[in-house]
């Protein structure tokens, strides 16, 4: 159980680094450290009709897109309209976070996103990504069309990418460079998430862990070496920081069993997370659904930063921060998806609330709990930037 005070905050500012490292390790801040989580859709928006950027070709750019997806209808609106906002994605998740307030930037690493070939086939795009599925567009989100494994026979000839070259982690030497005192992160999937989600689909993977263990076993090893290089490599290059994405539930329960999760995926998130701390950086985990189970194994692994953490799963911030809030960091408080049905004096105590729970005790980022989704109300979006920067100012100290 943690004590009733936190240690008073230190006197003079800090830099975003400083901020978040002291923050994850449950040292005296100067005020809570902030993250932002926004789509690419989202990121053209609030340049548009939000926050223009500093940048002048962006606000050209990301306002003529915002226009464009908005007349041809949205999620109705031609493919090419609604893939075209994800030339913002980088930057909505980097240089226009922090100009936003935030502390923490997004460096892509080469491995995550990256696009092989962009084509059309019968009148759709396409993308052959780095891990050799293909994608397509479902709604806003490139979705994976034609998984890169078919069946548990090819796992064993699966070749990971080589991102052995240092033009991979251009994005996160160039954002050390250019923001010198942000708290930078690089991007890695976890072994769970990236089998089941990245190169094959769920339900195969699911049927292949009782069918077929041994041969999942082997290509999760394999997965986690190639995975613990390209982290020392992204460290090497500039991150704070490894955030980790790992999807491990619904809304009211695990997507399989503790004890297979504990079998399969544990160990190799214990290693990767170990592999983050031996490169000299913070461990965050991405984790959507439901979390309550995985806490004291998080805690066991020496996750640094727990980022998500969604109400909406059943997930109760109060309870956890008191029970694990002295050894697990949690980035969360903006609730996006309630954003989405409340008002916007709701959002604003929403977020207070959030922040009141975590200031007692520190070990807290305001974070957003999902991507921040264009279809927020606009009252809302004023709310969530306008009751955070109060919050950085100092005006809900006391």
């Amino acid at each position: 159980m943690m004590g009733t005070m936190r240690p008073p905050a230190p006197s003079g500012k800090m830099t975003s680094r400083e901020r978040v490292h002291a923050a994850a390790a449950g040292k005296p801040v100067d005020r809570v450290p902030v993250m932002y989580y926004l789509n690419p859709h989202t990121t053209c928006r609030l340049i548009a009709e939000f926050q223009p950027a500093r940048n002048r070709f962006a606000n050209i750019a990301a306002g003529y897109l915002w226009k464009r997806f908005c007349r041809g209808g949205g999620l109705d609106a031609p493919e090419i309209w609604r893939a075209l906002p994800y030339l913002f994605n980088a930057y909505g998740y980097g240089a226009y976070s922090i100009e936003l307030g935030a502390d923490i930037l997004l460096a892509p690493l080469g491995a995550n996103g990256a696009i092989e070939r962009l084509y059309v086939e019968r009148k759709h795009l396409r993308v052959l990504d780095s891990y050799h599925s293909v994608r397509s567009l479902g709604g806003i989100y490139w979705d994976v069309h034609e998984p890169a494994i078919k069946d548990v026979a090819e796992l064993k000839d699966y070749r990971f990418p080589d991102f052995t070259a240092d033009k991979h982690y251009i994005a996160v030497s160039a954002a050390r460079k250019t923001h010198p005192d942000a708290c930078i992160m690089v991007e890695a999937f976890g072994v769970q998430d990236f089998f089941s989600t990245q190169i094959w689909s769920m339900a195969p993977f699911m049927m292949a862990l009782y069918d077929y263990p041994t041969e999942v076993k082997e290509f999760m090893r394999r997965f986690c070496d190639w995975s613990v290089d390209t982290v020392h490599r992204g460290v090497k290059a500039g991150a704070d920081a490894v955030f980790i994405y790992d999807d491990y539930g619904y809304n009211d329960r695990p997507f399989m069993s503790m004890k297979m999760w504990k079998e399969f995926t544990f160990p190799h998130l214990k290693r990767i997370v170990e592999a983050v701390h031996d490169a000299g950086a913070l461990a965050m985990l991405h984790s959507c659904g439901v979390q309550t189970p995985f806490l004291e194994y998080y805690v066991e692994a020496g996750v640094d930063i727990l980022q998500a953490f969604q109400p909406k799963a059943g997930n109760d911030f109060r309870i956890a921060y008191e029970k694990y809030g002295d050894r697990l960091a949690f980035a969360t408080g903006i609730d996006i998806q309630l954003g989405e049905q409340i008002n916007a004096q709701e959002m604003r105590e929403s977020i207070l609330n959030s922040y009141r729970i975590g200031r007692s005790h520190g070990r807290h980022i305001l974070g957003m709990t999902h991507m921040l989704q264009y279809t927020m109300p606009a009252d809302n979006i004023r709310a969530i930037f306008d009751t955070v920067r109060e919050i950085q100012s100092g005006e809900h100290n006391q």
